[in-house]
């Protein structure tokens, strides 16, 4: 009944919407909206313009939950296990230390809440790691660390999963008022080896799309393409 009840209440709020098309209702930008009556579940992707909303707060919040405390320490239990020398420490030389994604959609740039929570992929940086959250935690430690142009960084770090390597990572800044930057590892597949970042700090200077599902997970939202050779090329 519980579930009916939900389901009547969303479909009297909406109209279903097929497709991935523009709606405007409310002040509400929908890129896609769907309400399924026989079974009872509500899928919208919307552009979120409050700052202060739930969701919006959530994305924004870098502190880790039960679980991934959790994970963070056996993941560093295993690094001490591979990397027993003391940890490296550099000096960051101005570097932000944590970064979020962000997408491009018809010319303008967003943040992400995906159907698939653990699909945000964060970063931080310390002084002596760098760590991904991204479906798992892992972390990375340096090797070497060096500011090689007033808005590049170079960072070698050592993995031990799935096997030992060496990734040289090289974040370019591209917008250094917003904090944006290209993340490039070669050492990833070609499909995989180019990302764009904001500073968590700066990421409230954006909107936020977000992709709500009230029964689990739906696919993602499917972003434009960016031209990485161009933003490089501009920076």
């Amino acid at each position: 009944m519980k579930r009916l009840m939900l389901g009547l209440f969303l479909f009297a709020l909406c109209s279903v919407v097929l497709g991935q098309s523009r709606h405007v209702k409310n002040d509400t930008t929908f890129l896609f909206r769907e309400i399924n009556k026989k079974e009872h579940y509500y899928h919208a992707i919307y552009i979120e313009r409050n700052k202060e909303s739930a969701s919006y707060k959530r994305l924004l919040d870098f502190q880790f939950d039960k679980d991934e405390n959790k994970a963070y320490k056996r993941e560093y239990e295993g690094l001490k296990q591979n990397h027993p020398e003391p940890l490296k420490k550099v000096k960051l030389s101005g570097l932000p230390k944590e970064w979020m994604p962000i997408y491009l959609y018809k010319g303008k740039y967003y943040i992400y809440s995906p159907s698939e929570w653990a699909d945000v992929d964060r970063r931080i940086i310390s002084d002596s790691t760098l760590l991904y959250s991204n479906f798992e935690i892992s972390i990375e430690p340096f090797i070497a660390f060096k500011k090689t142009e007033k808005y590049t960084y170079l960072l070698k770090t050592r993995s031990y999963y799935p096997k030992p390597h060496t990734s040289q990572i090289t974040i370019h800044i591209i917008d250094p008022k917003n904090k944006i930057a290209v993340w490039c590892n070669p050492s990833l597949p070609v499909k995989d080896r180019y990302g764009l970042y904001v500073v968590r700090d700066c990421a409230k200077n954006f909107d936020m799309v977000d992709n709500y599902f009230s029964e689990g997970k739906m696919p993602e939202f499917m972003f434009d393409k960016i031209n990485y050779a161009k933003l490089l090329k501009g920076k």
